[in-house]
């Protein structure tokens, strides 16, 4: 049987419904009888193998039907035709790694005979492989006796190959052993990729990182370091490095860069190439609050996600949020960085996530729009699965501690104390229903004004914003499984509804008792306590012990109506405080300065309003605040968000302490009312009045 025949007959037998001979023809860009004569040869072939054959069902098209014994028997018997011909993917996959890293010249008539497929069917895999290999901004030539060859940035090849390798193998395991079964595709991986050098390599890499936690990054690490190995083998070189960061504070890398490059002999591997493999690597890594200048940016889109998928589900992440929000920061601060330089992490477990976590998932990819923005770049779906972990394994946890309940709201046409008794005995019969409120026939306007999700009414209410369920004012027998009923098919609804807040008020009892016998609250401090507490599961608000801006902005640092000539002098002018207070020493400023003149404008965070930081190493002693408004606004270069007229300048010495002052400036840029006033006012009692004031409802 012919290759095209054979994945014919794949493709047939993988559909639960019909396909038709036109569609067929389009697929293998050849006429529907040709595709005709070939439904007859697997046939023919079926019937020695004593299966079914494939049926042709009038106006409908080509259907094969087996039983699931009958299916296992199909893919073995594949397996085995013509010594495991490779299907269209598995071949344009040895096509691409060929031209990347055969020794010898690759020319098609001899694939051709590899694969034994015809001319026009070798024509048909590179016509598809071109069109693929085009949103790289890439193109496969050729050069006469010099065979097939790539024409693109080399820096694009290889992600191309990066990418290709994790599509066709889902996710290399580096652990799996050279005996171990392998797919077709991995054949084709391992002709151009020896299992001794993988294993070399990760044993390198262990030997250096012995505490790596996450074998996804992990392997996505091997992964493209193993490409580059080869690549650097062949002398396919980068000859520029386009991007700022490519220096690093943290050598995390440099000695693992060396030892592979002893270890592989790889003679003279230029300075550009040292710095390719280290920054692609880094972007790998999850990255904290002391080694990246974006962390401000990372933090800030990360509190946003967490509101905006906690007010989605429902979940109430808040009473685990120090866990969440240092996790997910961490990973978006990565993520930027990746975004940034068109490198993203395949995730194999993205399909699972997306099945399991769906509302998760759902709120998660609706807060993608806004990251993009921010970021400038597209968030892959992998990258997404990513993102949903984080919150699915809070949740989890909350799950354990805390209960589901229906917030609801109780509708009555024969008066408040029968609707009282309706609403206990809904409560009752089911502990899981909390009602808000009980309102009579002539209220039924309110229901919009409350915070419920499902409404229970005696009478047939002219109300269609949330599920409503009629039922008889008194609970009888046979109204039960009617409400179980519709809180089942209403369980998207559901909450979790956490505990009271004694455990919240110990924990800042605690900390308070420290700072004033004279003890700093430093990080390690701060974890041991969180951990005793949950280890007797006391949970902890982490809302409630952070500071307020109330709390950190004191009178003399805040400045009204300053004059600045440059943005030089306004980062200056909003730091002298918290110079003069010793929470900043003086090289903390010029950080900041030298930041914004390498990287620009990034601390401009909203309209009018920027936020000078720098990272906490740079001279922050601890946690400081100060703002100054300006009399002449002052151009930073960001032309969105230009002329700056207010900017604050935050020290921060961890990645928690600080998180309520970020939400209050994240309120601040979305009430655009409030912000202006600020910046027009002149008297320091009404700017802190109108600052420290809770936003309305």
């Amino acid at each position: 049987m012919k290759t095209r025949t054979v994945e014919l007959l794949q493709r047939i037998s993988a559909s639960e419904y019909p396909i038709k001979a036109e569609v067929l023809a389009a697929d293998f860009n050849v006429s529907q009888r040709t595709i005709r004569t070939e439904i007859l040869e697997a046939n023919e072939w079926l019937t020695s193998k004593e299966l079914p054959e494939i049926l042709t069902i009038r106006s409908k098209g080509f259907l094969l039907k087996m039983t699931s014994e009958e299916e296992k028997v199909l893919e073995a018997a594949l397996l085995n035709l013509n010594g495991d011909l490779l299907n269209r993917n598995e071949r344009t996959f040895d096509i691409v790694l060929s031209i990347a890293y055969e020794k010898n010249p690759v020319y098609l008539n001899r694939k051709e005979e590899e694969f034994q497929i015809s001319k026009s069917t070798m024509d048909e895999d590179m016509r598809r492989l071109r069109a693929d290999l085009l949103k790289y901004g890439i193109e496969i030539v050729s050069y006469g006796k010099q065979g097939l060859s790539y024409k693109g940035p080399e820096r694009s090849i290889r992600t191309m190959i990066y990418d290709l390798i994790n599509q066709n193998l889902g996710m290399i395991d580096f652990s799996r052993s050279k005996d171990s079964s392998v797919t077709p595709a991995q054949k084709v991986f391992n002709k151009y990729f020896n299992i001794q050098e993988i294993q070399k390599l990760a044993e390198i890499y262990s030997g250096e990182h012995p505490r790596q936690e996450n074998d996804i990054y992990k392997n996505q690490i091997l992964l493209f370091t193993l490409i580059w190995i080869q690549r650097v083998k062949k002398h396919e070189l980068i000859s520029a490095v386009s991007w700022k960061n490519a220096e690093f504070e943290d050598d995390v890398f440099s000695d693992f860069i060396d030892k592979i490059i002893k270890g592989y002999q790889l003679e003279d591997v230029p300075q550009v190439e040292r710095n390719y493999i280290r920054f692609t690597i880094e972007t790998f890594n999850t990255r904290d609050i002391s080694n990246t200048l974006e962390w401000v940016q990372a933090q800030l889109l990360t509190i946003q996600l967490i509101q905006f998928v906690e007010n989605e589900t429902h979940i109430p992440f808040n009473s685990k949020e120090e866990m969440l929000c240092e996790n997910l920061y961490k990973h978006i601060a990565a993520l930027i960085v990746r975004i940034k330089n068109d490198i993203q992490v395949f995730n194999p477990l993205k399909d699972n996530i997306k099945a399991n976590y769906h509302p998760i998932y759902r709120a998660v990819m609706q807060f993608i729009p806004t990251l993009e923005e921010v970021v400038g770049g597209k968030v892959i779906e992998d990258e997404i699965a990513f993102l949903v972990i984080h919150f699915s394994t809070v949740a989890s946890a909350i799950n354990r501690d805390l209960t589901y309940i229906y917030k609801s709201v109780v509708v009555c046409n024969h008066g408040i104390a029968t609707g009282n008794l309706l609403a206990e005995n809904l409560k009752e019969k089911f502990p899981q229903i909390k009602v808000v409120a009980v309102l009579s026939s002539k209220e039924v306007k309110l229901v919009d004004k409350l915070d419920v999700d499902l409404v229970f009414t005696t009478f047939n209410v002219a109300y269609q914003n949330k599920p409503v369920l009629v039922i008889d004012p008194i609970l009888t027998d046979a109204n039960i499984p009617i409400v179980g009923e519709f809180l089942k098919k209403n369980n998207e609804f559901q909450r979790l509804e956490p505990h009271g807040n004694e455990s919240t008020e110990l924990f800042a009892n605690i900390l308070t008792i420290i700072e004033e016998s004279g003890g700093r609250v430093n990080r390690n401090i701060y974890s041991k306590l969180e951990a005793i507490f949950e280890r007797n599961s006391l949970e902890i608000n982490k809302r409630e012990i952070q500071p307020m801006l109330k709390d950190i902005l004191t009178d003399n640092h805040i400045m009204i109506k300053k004059n600045a000539s440059t943005w030089q002098d306004a980062i200056e002018l909003v730091a002298k405080p918290l110079v003069k207070d010793d929470i900043i020493e003086k090289q903390y400023v010029d950080a900041m300065v030298r930041a914004v003149e390498e990287f620009g404008p990034y601390i401009v965070i909203g309209k009018h309003l920027a936020l000078a930081h720098a990272r906490p190493e740079d001279g922050a002693k601890k946690l400081g605040l100060s703002v100054a408004t300006i009399e002449h606004p002052i151009n930073f270069g960001n032309p969105d968000m230009d002329p700056v007229k207010i900017i604050f300048c935050l020290a921060a010495v961890d990645s928690y302490s600080h998180l309520n002052l970020m939400k209050e400036l994240i309120a601040l840029i979305n009430d655009e009312s409030k912000l202006n006033q600020l910046i027009n006012c002149t008297n320091m009692t009404q700017f802190k009045q109108l600052l420290f004031s809770e936003a309305e409802e």
